[in-house]
């Protein structure tokens, strides 16, 4: 039986990147205070993972800058953008290779995605909702439609794995 590992990973947006994509929110409209991001990986395995191997796994997938500490508001948001279902990215299939070369041969794939947290605007009296529309736009600033998926929080992982005809 299959098991997926989901371990979070290193920040993804600098301050200047950060800065950049809450103007684009602001051209457009759209009421978010706060961005921040971080590479998720999602690990496909034969069976689950002994904790030397969960261990050792988490070592290899730690690169990058170190993420600031989640500070998440009761209202933000979490968009996750994945690889386009159905499809295996370029980056996995090196991340893979990788992993087998280290010796993990329980990884069946790696594959890589990015967590947003979006902290809308607040007043003095309120919180900013928004809409189905505002995600939408907000969901176009942060993926590309060509390559990638713009999924919630609740999204299951194992789609990520499903081959589609």
């Amino acid at each position: 039986m299959s098991h997926i590992l989901h371990v979070l990973g290193s920040s993804v947006l600098s301050q200047f990147r950060q800065e950049r994509l809450l103007a684009k929110f602001k051209t457009q409209g759209l009421p978010i205070a706060g961005v921040q991001a971080r590479y998720e990986h999602f690990v496909w395995c034969k069976q689950a993972p002994d904790a030397a191997t969960t261990q050792r796994l988490k070592q290899l997938l730690d690169y990058g800058p170190q993420a600031a500490a989640a500070e998440a508001h009761a209202s933000a948001l979490i968009l996750r953008v994945i690889p386009r279902l159905g499809t295996m990215s370029a980056w996995a299939s090196k991340a893979t290779d990788i992993a087998h070369n280290c010796g993990f041969a329980n990884v069946l794939r790696i594959e890589r995605g990015v967590r947003y947290v979006l902290t809308p605007e607040r007043t003095w009296l309120k919180t900013q909702k928004l809409d189905a529309a505002m995600l939408a736009q907000a969901a176009d600033c942060l993926h590309d439609r060509m390559t990638e998926t713009v999924v919630d929080a609740g999204f299951d992982p194992q789609a990520l794995f499903a081959s589609l005809p």
